[in-house]
């Protein structure tokens, strides 16, 4: 599929550039009205029903007053208005990778999603859930954290995300995990760190006198 986009200079030269979009074949709805874009170009078109009632952020932004968009009329004279309900759907540009938007729109859709690999995986996919203020990935996630595969690969980092998430059950089982770690291994030095900057921006450590 391709979109059109007409560019005028001076009033003078118009020129028509065709430009290729991706859709991802899972999420090509051709009745859907809302199509995201990832940072790496593939276009991801859904129901902003799905966004509206499953996402705090989409559903703060579809309340806000809708703009309105400068259009062509049958005579060729541009005016500004309403948009056309069949015009071209905008692409809402979001600056999350196409693994983080398939697995968080697969889990919103109901779409099966492939098993968790890696911390790594988790935590982009959690970071995305939580800026988007999307509650259901979360909890899912979290059910994943506790099977064996995690408990053993790492557990000062589940303990990590245990305590940013407050989950208490889990940093309780990830703190009984990490009394056999060494924690003076340059390996933990990372995760040590994320966790010491989580106390040190949590609103409820310095709120007092402040």
């Amino acid at each position: 599929m391709a979109a059109s986009f007409y560019i005028k200079f001076d009033n003078a030269l118009s020129i028509s550039v065709n430009i290729s979009r991706h859709f991802h074949p899972e999420f090509s709805f051709p009745d859907a009205n809302v199509i995201v874009r990832s940072f790496e170009g593939t276009l991801y078109r859904i129901h902003s029903y799905t966004l509206h009632t499953t996402s705090g952020l989409f559903n703060t932004m579809f309340s806000l007053p809708q703009p309105t968009k400068y259009q062509v009329n049958a005579q060729g004279q541009g005016y500004t208005g309403p948009v056309n309900e069949d015009a071209e759907l905008e692409e809402i540009p979001i600056y999350e990778s196409d693994f983080v938007l398939e697995r968080l729109l697969c889990q919103l859709c109901s779409i099966q999603i492939p098993s968790w690999e890696s911390y790594d995986d988790l935590d982009r996919v959690l970071t995305a859930a939580e800026k988007w203020d999307i509650p259901g990935p979360i909890a899912s996630i979290r059910a994943a954290l506790t099977c064996p595969k995690f408990l053993t690969s790492d557990r000062l980092r589940l303990y990590v995300l245990a305590k940013h998430f407050n989950w208490r059950e889990e940093a309780k089982i990830a703190a009984t995990q990490t009394l056999k770690l060494n924690l003076l291994d340059s390996v933990h030095a990372s995760t040590l760190c994320d966790m010491f900057k989580e106390l040190l921006i949590s609103p409820e450590r310095f709120a007092a006198g402040n």
